[in-house]
């Protein structure tokens, strides 16, 4: 590229971002499901919702705008205006973020602070951003008003600045204060100006990029905001192979009262698509199931209609595209749950339905049919379903697992409702969002544990633990894995008491204790807080807490919080004599007394 340069070319960069495919799918969907041509370079860009959505921080699968820091920026800034998004682009970088720039920027926006202009002149140039020199165009601006720089001087200026090399920026000081003289401007003001110019050279940034980034933030933003179903069926499907990015999209999607209906051999298309107001799992998200097989199962679905059985899916789709293994991912996914509820029955049956459907495709190939095929049809073939025994919940999940890549009609965690509530303080997601190093109590299935050896020869191991909302590594160090190695399955939910370390590209938990989450109970050594809501501060109540208290002695201290009207909490420790243990009995007891969630752990 130097060399091109060299020669006058014109040099360009070429970004191929995932998400204008995403902006493209999405508005196909539109189309599809509404009838509606969007035309996406046309949108209002003024759209109160959208800068709505964007204060309320909810941008996951926003363009940009989805990190947590970003969303912590996004809460300061308060946008409402396009300007805003470009200048929020520019600022979230290390420079401005690590000097102070961008608080200083936030409260002159907000009016906290009084904008400063050295001389009146700049005032044009850096009003939208409320005094501060934050883009690189704006510098050559400065140069071209104060000191006569022609453009392509500018632009020399703008690069030494950026270069930082000391012998060209004393030339070009220079040449800047000269210009200035012959303007009339006072040389104290114009040298002031360039130490601020050199000064925020270093952060500032192209506003022509931060601006082509900020129209797709906001474009992704809009179509989020007025078209939620759409726009998370073209998300989800460019990240498929990505199941922590597809859980998290899911959960957002719940918590934008959006279903989700798993995936359905009569339904579903290869991607996500829109039906009855819901989005349906696409079919390409299923292991083991590739583009040819979905477009045999599509194909027959167009001829025939709904398939009605498992031996009427293997009678019209070509069997040599969707083959036992596609079949067998088929149902354990749940996408054939419509052709029998029980999926156990459909894989033992599976053998002679596809036998049966081979025969018949090869008699229709010959021009033969049966004499019997007509009574064939009329009753629905394959085993009893009564006569097999279905999967367990934990078979069936397992199984869910295997073949998408996470629990879709359930989770082995949802049986463990109060001890989550209890025990746990923090999930994947919220330890992602936030990694400051705090103490971190997390529960979730050891999905993957990869056992090491420490330089010292000792074993250790790194355990993907996933939960309800993604999943996260934790370290087990030697002497704590040593002691949990015999519990960690990829069945048993295990309770994680650790710290975050934020080093690295990721926040990790490192393990100091770990046990099931069955037995937390029973492994629990904390604090146990025990809240009194108004009425509730009787004799009585205080009375029966106390006999309460007294019947489960162990190791834990436990602490009295008094909730008054006021909303302030008082706290109060029951004494050495009164530590307890955790227990059901505890908890209901207690529950009896001051009511629901009124005990917690940490």
């Amino acid at each position: 590229m130097g060399s091109v340069e060299k020669l006058g070319l014109l040099k360009m960069d070429f970004l191929g971002l995932k998400t204008l495919t995403v902006i493209d799918n999405a508005l196909h969907l539109i189309k599809d499901s509404l009838g509606v041509n969007l035309d996406i370079s046309s949108i209002p860009m003024a759209d109160l919702e959208t800068y709505k959505l964007l204060c309320s921080t909810r941008t996951l699968g926003v363009f940009q705008l989805e990190s947590s820091g970003m969303r912590d920026l996004l809460k300061k800034m308060k946008p409402d205006c396009f300007e805003d998004i470009i200048a929020l682009l520019a600022l979230y970088r290390p420079g401005p973020l690590e000097s102070g720039m961008v608080d200083d920027y936030i409260k002159r926006k907000h009016g906290k602070l009084k904008e400063r202009y050295e001389l009146p002149e700049l005032k044009n140039v850096l009003k939208e951003t409320h005094g501060v020199i934050l883009y690189q165009e704006q510098v050559m601006r400065i140069a071209s008003i104060l000191a006569g720089f022609s453009l392509g001087d500018a632009d020399l200026l703008r690069r030494a600045m950026g270069k930082k090399k000391p012998e060209e920026m004393e030339a070009q000081r220079e040449k800047f204060i000269a210009g200035a003289k012959g303007k009339n401007i006072d040389v104290k003001k114009a040298t002031k100006v360039f130490d601020l110019m050199e000064k925020f050279a270093g952060y500032g940034f192209n506003k022509s990029h931060s601006t082509a980034y900020a129209l797709v933030s906001y474009q992704t933003a809009f179509l989020k905001t007025h078209y939620p179903l759409q726009f998370f069926g073209a998300l989800i499907t460019a990240d498929m192979d990505n199941t922590d990015k597809v859980i998290r999209y899911i959960n957002d999607c719940r918590d934008m009262k959006i279903k989700v209906i798993p995936p359905e051999v009569n339904e579903s298309m290869k991607d996500f698509t829109i039906a009855h107001d819901n989005l349906i799992f696409g079919l390409g998200a299923i292991k083991n199931v590739g583009s040819s097989a979905i477009d045999s199962i599509i194909e027959a679905r167009k001829e025939k209609g709904n398939f009605s059985s498992l031996r009427e899916l293997c009678e019209n789709v070509d069997l040599r595209l969707v083959n036992k293994r596609v079949l067998e991912s088929l149902i354990k996914s749940g996408a054939c749950d419509s052709l029998n509820k029980n999926r156990a029955a459909m894989i033992e049956d599976l053998p002679s339905s596809i036998e049966m459907g081979q025969a018949k495709q090869r008699d229709h190939q010959l021009g033969q049919s049966s004499m019997f095929e007509v009574f064939e049809e009329e009753k629905d073939g394959g085993v009893n379903a009564g006569e097999i025994k279905d999967w367990s919940d934990r078979e069936r999940l397992k199984h869910e697992k295997e073949t998408i890549g996470f629990y879709i009609s359930g989770h082995p965690l949802e049986q463990f409702t109060n001890e989550l509530a209890w025990f746990t303080d923090s999930s994947s997601a919220s330890i992602l969002e936030d990694n400051t190093g705090n103490e971190v109590s997390i529960a979730g299935i050891p999905s993957k544990v990869l056992p090491k050896v420490t330089r010292k020869g000792d074993k250790m191991a790194i355990v993907n633990l996933e939960d309800l909302r993604g999943s996260i590594e934790v370290i087990l160090w030697p002497e704590i894995y040593a002691l949990t190695e015999n519990i960690l399955s990829d069945d048993e939910p295990i309770l994680v008491q650790g710290s975050v370390d934020s080093d690295g590209n990721q926040p990790k938990v490192i393990a100091k204790k770990v046990c099931l989450l069955k037995e937390a109970k029973e492994h629990w050594q904390g604090k146990v807080h025990i809240r009194f809501r108004t009425p509730g501060l009787e004799k009585d109540t205080l009375v029966s807490i106390k006999e309460i208290l007294g019947k489960y002695k162990g190791g834990n201290e436990a602490f009295l919080e008094f909730l008054f009207p006021n909303k302030k909490i008082r706290k109060l420790s029951v004494g050495e004599n009164l530590k307890i243990k955790p227990c059901d009995e505890i908890i209901q007891e207690i529950e009896a007394v001051l009511g629901e969630d009124s005990i917690r752990f940490d």
